[in-house]
């Protein structure tokens, strides 16, 4: 069962779990956003062959024609494409939420202490609960929308920017071929072309999504997700996706840094190397940097991503479980510890609350062991 599977990966693995999950997350929207742009090409030739007269060619009032129907088509097909990635935002804003409820799990003495049921059994009724993180989850969404790249612009203008570009390029590309006399066929390969659909992507991405066996995910293997020749990296999809992969990589970094300052049993954030780190850059400095030289920072000192599509990522220095207990039956005989303090705040002053259920550790879940991918 999923829940006992999450029951499998050690506590020190779990930060990398959630990572794991967001490259996942990531590899799923590829595929996703690339057959969008492959329904939408289709829809084009189709376009093109009905407006094309006897010589299957257009003409300046034909081709204003296909234009406006083009790019009506296109205003559908984008629109589609956002609701996704909002819904896949909220998705990645919630793993390291998710990997929070598996780590209240191990540290509360409530949990340790359960006996005779099963993760997958006491998950029946608390999945249908909302998750306690919602509000901490949307207030990141929200921000993370808001916030303003070096190009000036938040998400909104960044999509919009993309929105323009694509309708410019559907057009020229459109208005050259109807100049050179090319045929309504050819004006449309050369259109899939611009836009970039491929597709193998979709196949691609899904062989990469279930090939790795449960253990090696809750070993925190990343090979089979990050090696392997990618998608076609050109036209408007390379473009959505540059976009949509940052802004991803960001929430969940923000995530991670509200899940790391949030938990008492945090010492620290340790920034990891990827496995398909290119060449040396910025990142290499930053994960042999530190007091000690090994990565390791006071929590919330670095910000990731580092650069557009960075894919580093962070783990927590954790106390020794003997520290922490010690240190929580202090607190509970009336000992000072404002990290303590915050955190039963943020679970509506119930330290002993059961997140077995939480729906945030259900997102996880999911998209560690889950067969059945959906935002």
């Amino acid at each position: 069962m999923m829940m006992d599977a999450l029951e499998s990966i050690q506590t020190g693995s779990i930060y990398r779990a959630s990572f794991l999950a967001g490259v996942r997350l990531q590899l799923w929207f590829t595929g996703e956003t690339h057959t969008l742009v492959n329904d939408f090409s289709t829809y084009l030739q189709a376009i093109l062959q009905r407006h094309g007269g006897r010589d299957g060619k257009l003409d300046t009032l034909t081709g204003f024609k296909a234009q406006t129907e083009l790019l009506r088509a296109w205003g559908d097909t984008l629109d589609e494409w956002v609701k996704l990635f909002g819904k896949v935002m909220e998705t990645a804003a919630s793993l390291p939420f998710g990997g929070l409820a598996m780590m209240h799990g191990r540290f509360s003495e409530a949990e340790s202490q359960r006996v005779g049921e099963s993760a997958s059994q006491r998950v029946s009724e608390a999945a249908r609960k909302k998750s306690v993180f919602e509000g901490q989850v949307r207030i990141l969404v929200d921000g993370a929308a808001e916030l303003l790249g070096e190009d000036g612009l938040n998400l909104s203008g960044r999509i919009w920017r993309m929105d323009r570009e694509a309708r410019d390029g559907i057009g020229e590309v459109l208005l050259r071929g109807i100049g050179e006399g090319d045929s309504a066929w050819n004006i449309g390969k050369q259109l899939e072309h611009f836009l970039g659909g491929n597709e193998d992507c979709p196949r691609w991405t899904s062989s990469r999504l279930y090939k790795l066996k449960k253990s090696d995910i809750a070993g925190g293997d990343l090979t089979g997700l990050l090696s392997g020749s990618d998608c076609d990296e050109r036209g408007v999809a390379y473009k959505a996706l540059r976009l949509a992969r940052t802004e991803i990589q960001k929430l969940h970094a923000l995530a991670t840094d509200q899940v790391l300052l949030n938990s008492p049993w945090v010492e620290g954030e340790k920034v990891n190397l990827s496995a398909a780190h290119p060449e040396a850059d910025i990142c290499d400095d930053v994960t042999s940097g530190g007091p000690s030289g090994n990565g390791e920072y006071p929590a919330g000192t670095i910000v990731l991503p580092l650069h557009p599509v960075c894919l580093c990522y962070k783990t927590a220095v954790m106390m020794g479980e003997g520290a922490f207990a010690g240190q929580l039956r202090d607190w509970l005989n009336g000992g000072s510890w404002p990290e303590m303090d915050r955190y039963s705040e943020l679970l509506g002053g119930d330290l002993n609350r059961d997140l077995s259920g939480d729906a945030a550790l259900i997102v996880l879940g999911m998209w560690l062991f889950g067969e059945d991918l959906s935002v």
